[in-house]
């Protein structure tokens, strides 16, 4: 179990935005994780004229493995639904399959394992597509990248258990640096947990 704390950092959002924007951004990542069936604890957010900020306790490491049982066509189906069938399970032979009888007959039933993935892969992904999709009631374009937000995105923090979770959105790459206050401590800070990082912004002058 590991914590996982995101910052995402651009120019001045809109006041009436910034609280409805952590909600938003904490809703998407936890339906994204849900689906991808990946393990948390708590969440929380934090806002601010610059950021938005989640982090989630007691991330899992990776997501349980799955067997799903497929059912198929009956024993001597034309070669065509066989084939079909095999696939959808991503199967090369039907000798492959069980065997299984009912009142109808026989069929054929494809165990099919789904191994789990890593907590830092389903992380990059759900973030990403939460990013892509976040629903802004007014967003802007900028320079030459397709991305639309409510503001510039500057850069991105992402740290799973203090080490940074891989993520590029649009040109901007995912990183353990946090930047304090735009005129009083404008240098950015790296940071290693969500703890160190309520900490740092603090005495940069940002709460």
């Amino acid at each position: 179990m590991a914590e996982f704390l995101l910052e995402l950092f651009s120019e001045e959002i809109p006041a009436g935005l910034q609280a409805s924007g952590a909600g938003d951004l904490e809703k998407l990542v936890l339906k994204g994780l849900k689906e991808s069936g990946l393990a948390h604890g708590k969440s929380a957010t934090l806002h601010g004229p610059r950021r938005l900020a989640l982090v989630i306790d007691d991330v899992a490491e990776k997501s349980p493995d799955i067997s799903e049982e497929r059912k198929g066509p009956r024993v001597g189906a034309p070669e065509k639904a066989l084939a079909g069938f095999l696939r959808g399970a991503r199967l090369d032979n039907i000798d492959q399959c069980e065997t299984v009888a009912d009142k109808k007959g026989e069929f054929y039933v494809a165990m099919i394992e789904k191994p789990g993935r890593p907590a830092t892969d389903i992380l990059s992904e759900v973030v990403n597509d939460a990013i892509q999709q976040f629903p802004w009631p007014k967003s802007m374009r900028w320079g030459s990248g397709k991305l639309r937000w409510v503001r510039p995105l500057h850069s991105i923090l992402a740290l799973l258990g203090g080490k940074v979770v891989d993520i590029e959105i649009d040109g901007i790459k995912s990183g353990d640096m946090a930047i304090g206050h735009r005129f009083m401590a404008p240098k950015a800070v790296k940071v290693k947990d969500f703890t160190d990082y309520k900490k740092k912004l603090a005495k940069a002058f940002v709460m």
